[in-house]
C-alpha cells in the first residue's frame, strides 16, 4: 500500500504495501519494491494477444483498499485470489476492498471490470501470502495462473506482471498493468531478480519465462533509499508456498485440472472407505453422488470452509427404505465438536450453515437405529 508521508518538507513514499520502511539508511535492507537502473517495464496492451505474457496478465488484478493503499494480486483458481500478507493482514482489510481485472492503459475506469472478492480465507506472515475467496468463477472468465514448485535456477529469465507506474517521477501517473522482464540474480530464502517494480507491485506473480508458470510471489526490494531505485527485488518461491497450500488449503487445487468443456461428466460413485473422521472424503463443490449406508456403517465427509462462508450439505434418500441422518462437526484440538444435527422422519436431510471459524468441517452420515439405505450426497459453498 502506498503511503504518502511528509518528512522535512519533502514528499516521501513508503512504497511497501502495508509495511512502513524505517527512516534512515536503507541501502542494504529489505525495504520496498524498487526500479533497477532504467525503467524497462511495458504496458500489457503493447503485447500481442497470443503472447503468453499477455495471456497470463489477464489473471492479474489491481487491489485497492479503503485507506487509499493498493497492491497487486492474481487468480490461482476459479475463485481464489492471492496477494501478500503485508497487504491483507486480517479479515478487516478485505472490507470495502476493490478488485479490478482490466486496469490497463487506455481502458477507462468504468470498464476496469470489478470482481467481488469479499471472503478472507487466511494468510501466513512467514510466506507473506494472503488468500481471499471471490464470488462466482472469475478465473474461468479471466484465466488463472499455474504455480510451479520446482526450484528456481539462478540466472534464469523471469517476468513480473503488476499494477504500477513511476509515481516518483510523475505523482499523477496511472498504475496500469505492466510487464517487467528480468533475470534471477540470486537465491537465498527469497528469490532475487532485477525486474522493475515499485510499491503497489506487492503481491505480483513472478513467472518463469521458460514455462510461463508462477515461480514466486513478489514482496520486497533492496536498496534505493527514498528514490524508488535500488539493486534488486525479491519474491517468496512457490517451492515453499505450494506445499503450504496443499496442506492447509487443498480446495484451492480442487479445480486446477478442470477443462473448459461445457459437458459435465457423470459423477463417479463414492467409494465406501470413508468410515472415520481421519478417512473423511474431501469435498469441494460436488453434484449429487451415489453412496450407501450398510450394516453398522457410517460415512464421513469433510470440507474446508472460510469463516462467514455458507456451506450446503445434502443427502437424498427414500425414508421408507431406511431412515438416514447426519451430524456436522468441527475439530477443536483433539476433539470433534458437534455443530449441527439433522434428524427427521422424512425423505432427505439438508443443512445450510454459516461457518463460525475457518477450517475443516466434518459431516457424518449414519442410519437411525441401524437403518441401511442408498443415498446421494452433494455439497456446495
Amino acid at each position: 500500500m502506498k503511503k504518502l508521508v511528509v518528512i522535512s518538507g519533502m514528499l516521501v513514499f513508503f512504497a511497501s504495501c502495508g509495511k512502513d520502511v524505517p527512516v534512515g539508511d536503507v541501502s542494504d535492507i529489505s525495504s520496498s519494491s524498487i526500479i533497477v537502473g532504467d525503467i524497462e517495464w511495458k504496458e500489457v496492451t503493447e503485447l500481442v494477444s497470443s503472447d503468453p505474457k499477455k495471456v497470463n496478465s489477464k489473471a492479474v488484478a489491481d487491489i485497492q483498499f479503503t485507506n487509499g493503499g493498493r497492491c497487486t494480486g492474481f487468480l490461482i483458481s476459479d475463485d481464489v485470489l492471492m496477494t501478500n500478507e503485508h497487504c491483507i493482514g486480517s479479515a478487516s482489510d478485505v472490507v470495502g476492498m476493490k478488485v479490478y481485472m482490466k486496469h490497463e492503459k487506455g481502458v477507462r475506469k468504468s470498464r476496469w471490470e470489478e470482481i467481488n472478492c469479499g471472503v478472507f480465507m487466511g494468510n501466513d506472515a512467514a510466506l507473506d501470502i494472503a488468500l481471499v475467496k471471490c464470488s462466482g468463477s472469475p478465473g474461468a472468465q479471466y484465466g488463472k495462473v499455474e504455480l510451479d514448485q520446482s526450484e528456481v535456477v539462478d540466472g534464469s529469465d523471469i517476468y513480473v506482471v503488476h499494477q504500477n507506474c513511476d509515481y516518483y517521477s510523475d505523482f499523477d501517473c496511472d498504475w496500469s498493468k505492466k510487464v517487467s522482464e528480468g533475470k534471477v540474480v540470486g537465491i537465498e530464502e527469497d528469490v532475487f531478480y532485477d525486474a522493475d517494480t515499485l510499491g503497489g507491485s506487492s503481491g505480483s506473480p513472478v513467472f518463469s519465462d521458460d514455462n510461463h508458470k508462477v515461480v514466486a510471489i513478489h514482496h520486497a526490494g533492496y536498496g534505493g533509499g527514498w528514490t524508488g531505485r535500488g539493486i534488486k527485488n525479491a519474491g517468496v518461491p512457490m517451492s515453499k508456498i505450494v506445499p503450504f497450500l496443499e496442506a492447509n488449503y487443498p480446495e484451492v487445487f480442487a479445480t486446477e485440472d478442470d477443462s473448459d468443456d461445457t459437458d459435465v461428466p457423470a459423477p463417479a460413485p463414492v467409494e465406501d472407505n470413508n468410515d472415520s473422521f481421519e478417512d473423511a472424503e474431501f469435498m469441494s463443490s460436488k453434484n449429487a453422488e451415489d453412496a450407501e449406508i450398510k450394516e453398522d456403517d457410517e460415512d464421513f465427509y469433510k470440507a474446508f470452509v472460510s469463516k462467514g462462508q455458507v456451506m450446503n450439505f445434502k443427502i437424498e434418500f427414500k425414508h421408507k427404505e431406511g431412515d438416514l441422518d447426519f451430524k456436522v462437526y468441527r475439530k477443536s484440538g483433539n476433539r470433534y465438536v458437534t455443530v449441527k444435527s439433522k434428524v427427521s422422519a422424512t425423505d432427505n436431510e439438508s443443512v445450510s450453515l454459516k461457518a463460525s471459524t475457518t477450517g475443516y468441517y466434518y459431516f457424518k452420515v449414519y442410519g437411525y437405529r441401524g437403518a441401511q439405505n442408498k443415498y446421494k450426497v452433494s455439497f456446495s459453498k
